[in-house]
């Protein structure tokens, strides 16, 4: 149950950064929780079709390697989306729709401009 709740805000906050860097906030949220899914438990399925079943640590490292996806579209999400826009130095206010956004937003997340 912790583990969803887990997903569930490193989804909402990959969407986050995604949509404040010009990127599209429902496939980034998608493919960083949707990767873990398939990594964590999809991954033992296909261990044990291959013959590969009954390794006592795999389903751990299956987490941690779900766990290190789900970090890495963090990163493209934060550092890599928008990175050719010019950089706020700061919280900024819109001059289109006077929204306050955060210090990695390079487009208004209200507006989109």
């Amino acid at each position: 149950m912790f583990e969803v709740v887990l997903l569930i805000v490193a989804g909402g906050g990959i969407g986050a950064y995604a949509r404040g860097r010009e990127g599209n906030s429902v496939i980034w949220g998608t493919l960083g929780v949707g990767g873990y899914v398939v990594i964590a438990y999809l991954g033992p399925v296909t261990m044990a079709s291959l013959g590969r079943p009954g390794v006592p640590n795999s389903r751990l490292w299956l987490v941690v390697g779900g766990a290190a996806w789900v970090g890495f579209i963090a990163f493209c999400a934060r550092f890599l989306l928008g990175r050719t826009l010019e950089k706020p130095s700061g919280m900024w206010s819109c001059a289109n729709c006077k929204n306050l956004n955060q210090h990695y937003a390079v487009i208004c997340e209200a507006c989109q401009q």
